[in-house]
């Protein structure tokens, strides 16, 4: 979701004296989500009576986080985690007393994945029963390492910034998916090599990314071991998602092109051609059965954790090839 639109569903409720307690804000705690948690914060605290002005004291003392009545919570240098008593002194002490300002306060939890048990425990408890005109923003890139009891008593956004895949894996990946190739099981599984030694690319990338974060971040001291590894699992699930969402675009589009759908429509344009003489050349049946086998990838790849370089020579042995030899028909889910 973009950050315009999701500010302006919170500030819709708001307005409707609708907004919830607290929320989960999925994305760059340095990026989209902070950005959203200060336009929140200026929201609430702003002297204008269009809020948020951006140019009031609050508005300004918001941006700087040195307004009296939001309180920041961030991971320590040393331990990279949010411990209890951090989270008991620097937010719940404050945010259950008196607001300085008069109205709201608001309490930011950054890089909210990070309490350790005893915190996100303790904070728990103040989020069942909070205090009347209390805010709460969790950011977090990694919103599957909260615990779950924590999630279901906040309202989630989305505002994570890739939803398509990076180059230059992107087009490797329709490379991949363009060659030719001959039909049956020696070559599907050459083509499945290739998928997984991309995806061996893209989790390196998700590791090199986490860690340039958490050097930038946290002054380059080494993170917790565990704390680290959930952070560059979850950073590569989102890669992954990204590249499964380009593999179901391009089967989409083979789809679109079977059902006489125009070309101006298709994701991917640029390679318009291949997309239609593979089209040309595979059954309606073949091409809905594509789809289905991406989704399938998908399930079994992010639902039961099978591993990558089987599931995908399982299905590159049955998906339709490339701009080569057509391959024979595909099975349904049903039929297999």
């Amino acid at each position: 979701m973009l950050i315009d639109t999701a500010f302006g569903l919170i500030q819709k409720a708001h307005q409707n004296k609708r907004l919830a307690h607290a929320y989960v804000i999925a994305g760059s705690p340095r990026g989209a989500a902070g950005e959203l948690a200060t336009r929140i914060l200026q929201m609430l605290f702003c002297r204008h009576e269009t809020p948020p002005c951006g140019s009031c004291d609050p508005c300004r003392q918001v941006q700087t986080r040195t307004w009296v009545d939001a309180f920041w919570v961030q991971p320590e240098k040393k331990s990279r985690t949010i411990g209890i008593d951090q989270m008991r002194d620097d937010l719940l002490k404050k945010i259950t007393q008196t607001s300085l300002a008069g109205g709201w306060k608001a309490g930011v939890i950054f890089a909210a994945d990070r309490m350790l048990p005893p915190a996100a425990n303790v904070f728990l408890k103040t989020l069942e029963e909070p205090s009347p005109q209390s805010l709460f923003l969790l950011l977090t890139d990694a919103p599957q390492l909260l615990l779950p009891t924590i999630v279901s008593r906040c309202q989630q956004i989305d505002v994570n910034e890739a939803h398509t895949l990076q180059e230059p894996w992107r087009t490797h990946l329709l490379d991949i998916l363009a060659a030719a190739r001959l039909p049956g099981p020696v070559s599907g599984m050459a083509a499945a090599a290739q998928l997984s030694d991309l995806l061996e690319e893209v989790k390196s990338a998700a590791e090199d990314e986490v860690k340039a974060e958490t050097k930038a971040d946290e002054d380059g001291l080494d993170e917790e071991k565990d704390v680290m590894k959930a952070r560059i699992s979850a950073r590569y699930r989102e890669f992954r998602a990204d590249w499964l969402r380009e593999m179901m675009h391009w089967y989409r589009d083979i789809l679109v092109c079977k059902t006489g759908g125009a070309p101006s429509i298709l994701r991917n344009t640029d390679r318009t051609s291949v997309i239609e003489m593979i089209a040309s050349r595979i059954s309606l049946a073949q091409a809905l059965a594509n789809v289905q086998g991406i989704d399938e990838i998908n399930r079994q790849l992010d639902q039961h954790n099978l591993p990558e370089e089987s599931v995908l020579a399982y299905w590159f042995d049955r998906l339709t090839a490339g701009a080569g030899t057509p391959t024979p028909t595909v099975a349904t889910t049903s039929e297999r």
